[in-house]
């Protein structure tokens, strides 16, 4: 600043000399205009060492509630006091994927998806176990094509790890059924979405579950036993069986596939 002003009073008084009051008053402004200047450079490199986080990257959003936590957008679900979400990605990720004949099934995320752990175990998951949240797609993909079979909107489930999952394979005469169970345990029976391809078509579908004249769109079976399987063009079921379930439900449920109805249905 000193410099400034030295330079500035030498060429002031050179000034006077030659060129009189025109002179004076010009530089007066330019005396003026450079003081104003340096201060609003001054001013703005004050506020940016207040702020210098000022600019933000707008490709994740990372709500934090009042602990400092991440916070979820989805509504509140059974785990909510049980984990904890530690990072937030606003991109399409593959959580399942299968390679069939045709073409590939895929789980899909549509926009954000919460990721977190359990900082308690419980029957759906043990302590560290991974958590997914989001508003997810099963979608059957041909070449460039994708076709939306069935949505889970904000979905949640857990996983020992963030390995991408598959679809189980069996197989009857008229079409390859593939079940989908994205959560590992539940302690009461594990549920899986079924899917079938046409052998002959080659069209794709989710099936409902038809048993005791109730509609479902998962099938249950014990995380106990092993996975069904197709004997007899039957898809055998062991089901989840608990203290006090009769012996009548304890027995293994035959599901013969309707294809006209898109439909297994429980003989």
């Amino acid at each position: 600043m000193r410099i400034i002003k030295s330079f500035f009073c030498v060429k002031f008084n050179v000034d006077i000399y030659e060129s009189g009051r025109i002179t004076i008053k010009r530089h007066a402004l330019l005396l003026a205009s450079s003081v104003l200047l340096f201060n609003v450079l001054v001013a703005c490199n004050s506020q940016q060492q207040q702020n210098p986080g000022a600019t933000t990257n707008h490709s994740s959003t990372q709500e934090q509630n009042s602990s400092g936590n991440l916070s979820s957008v989805f509504p509140s679900s059974i785990l909510a006091d049980s984990l904890s979400i530690d990072s937030v990605n606003e991109y399409s990720t593959i959580r399942a994927e299968l390679l069939t004949d045709k073409g590939t099934l895929l789980m899909i995320s549509n926009g954000r998806e919460e990721r977190g752990h359990l900082i308690v175990s419980s029957t759906l998951g043990q302590e560290g176990d991974q958590t997914f949240q989001s508003n997810y797609s099963i979608v059957y993909r041909e070449g460039e094509q994708d076709t939306v079979l069935l949505e889970l909107p904000a979905y949640l489930f857990v996983q020992p790890s963030d390995n991408t999952l598959s679809f189980e394979k069996t197989s009857f005469k008229e079409a390859e059924v593939y079940v989908l169970t994205p959560q590992y345990q539940t302690g009461h029976g594990l549920e899986g979405y079924a899917f079938a391809v046409s052998k002959h078509s080659g069209e794709a579908f989710p099936l409902e579950i038809i048993h005791s004249g109730h509609v479902s769109k998962t099938l249950l079976y014990s995380e106990l036993e092993s996975f069904p399987t197709v004997e007899n063009n039957r898809l055998i079921v062991h089901p989840p069986i608990g203290a006090g379930t009769p012996d009548e439900d304890a027995k293994a449920i035959h599901y013969r596939l309707d294809l006209s109805n898109k439909q297994l249905v429980a003989e």
